[in-house]
């Protein structure tokens, strides 16, 4: 064999190992099954324009979202800006919600970062990772240590995990992802439940004269009437409907990792939870009585009243599924136009919405509006939030979204955050 025979040879031979190596690493290293996962479309440049008429330019709020609130690997819950005064200084808060890095990963992943990507999912197994596998739902700059964590916290981790898994991970992060679902899911994928609490209260049509300790019981089974007994609540184990993410659900089925059927049980569930034909708001939350047969909840911090908060995220979760009802959704449209904004509560007994501004909840109601392809609600929307867009070419928050508080200016991680990824067409959050 001449030399150049045993030239082509060698390098035959050394592509041959390079390739069996890299496959050894996909497989080992990486993710050795990437994941299937859908979802919900989320519409494109039309909604971006309609976002820029509006001051909202999701390129511009990055830069001002990483100077102000991402330092090392964690993005900060808020900070409040320096005033105008000298002794008003800076007001960061030194607290890390474990749901604001979910968004931020899932702002690395959409734009296929895996350097940023790997670094925050690192950070996190590493300093919100309980022992038994759950995560803490807070860190604190001051070194406080808290482990508690609720299923909110825990789903939207999982969810971001799930897709950092199916593009960078590895085996590894499978099996922490698996701990994670079964901590959060029964052994038939329906979601376990926490400890919860409501206010109490008693159907006004059912007492008359002296209460009993009977009728002070709170019943899981209807919508009661207008009594509010002030500072009076009771605890119980249920799952919240807005905790509910079905397309999650669904894609953790259609991947084996949750039981067969646990999207249908668990779509079902929400669907069921509008509190009426009338009445188009969901329930708080559900729980399971000793038959074994749903019971829901309709109220959460103020009696005989619905929150339109959370009303809102189970919106959000049906749509994405492609469940939400046109006409549930078309009412809670006719409800904000009418108002000029988003109230806190939808008061069962005059069957209006009432109660203080819930600023919020507007990027909820923007992603709503774009699962919907609804470009009027979008536009109403953009309107409504533009008012709180830093316009001034002076401000270091120029393009963010603030609330004012005592004539100073706080800018919050989860605001700027959905507000980005939503105009970015990015992840349905």
């Amino acid at each position: 064999m001449n030399n150049r025979m045993k030239t082509i040879v060698g390098i035959a031979v050394a592509a041959l190992l390079l390739f069996t190596l890299y496959l050894i690493y996909i497989n080992v290293f990486v993710n050795k099954h990437r994941l299937k996962l859908e979802h919900r479309e989320t519409g494109g440049q039309e909604y971006r324009n309609i976002a820029a008429e509006s001051s909202i330019m999701p390129s511009y709020m990055w830069r001002r979202i990483k100077d102000m609130l991402i330092g090392g690997d964690y993005i900060m819950s808020d900070n409040m800006i320096e005033g105008r005064l000298a002794t008003q200084t800076a007001e960061p808060s030194g607290k890390y919600y474990l749901t604001d890095q979910s968004l931020l990963l899932l702002k690395y992943i959409a734009e296929g970062d895996r350097g940023s990507s790997r670094s925050l999912v690192k950070a996190i197994n590493s300093d919100f990772r309980n022992d038994d596998g759950s995560y803490r739902g807070v860190l604190y700059k001051d070194g406080t240590v808290d482990k508690s964590y609720t299923n909110n916290d825990e789903m939207s981790f999982l969810e971001a995990y799930v897709e950092y898994y199916s593009a960078f991970g590895s085996k590894e992060d499978l099996e922490n992802i698996n701990k994670l679902i079964d901590l959060l899911f029964d052994g038939n994928g329906e979601m376990k439940p926490e400890k919860l609490k409501s206010a109490l209260y008693v159907s006004s049509e059912n007492v008359s004269g002296e209460i009993s300790d009977d009728e002070l019981v709170p019943s899981f089974d209807h919508i009661y009437g207008d009594e509010d007994l002030k500072g009076e609540v009771f605890e119980y184990e249920g799952v919240r409907i807005c905790d509910i993410n079905l397309e999650l659900i669904k894609n953790l089925e259609n991947n084996g990792l949750i039981a067969a059927g646990a999207f249908d049980r668990m779509s079902k569930i929400v669907k069921e939870s509008v509190a009426s034909e009338d009445i188009p708001y969901y329930a708080y939350a559900y729980r399971k009585n000793e038959n074994g047969d749903i019971a829901y909840n309709y109220s959460y911090s103020r009696a005989a009243s619905i929150s339109v908060e959370l009303s809102v995220r189970t919106m959000i979760n049906l749509a994405r599924a492609g469940l939400l009802d046109q006409g549930v959704y078309n009412q809670f449209k006719l409800n904000m136009i009418n108002d000029g904004y988003l109230r806190s509560n939808f008061y069962i007994a005059t069957g209006l919405t009432g109660g203080s501004e819930i600023p919020g909840s507007y990027c909820d109601a923007l992603l709503l509006a774009r699962l919907q392809e609804d470009t009027e609600l979008y536009k109403t929307v953009c309107r409504i939030m533009s008012i709180r867009i830093a316009t001034s070419q002076k401000s270091k928050a120029i393009y963010m979204v603030f609330r004012e508080e005592n004539s100073r200016y706080r800018f919050y991680a989860d605001e700027n955050l959905k507000l980005f990824l939503i105009t970015k067409g990015m992840f349905a959050v």
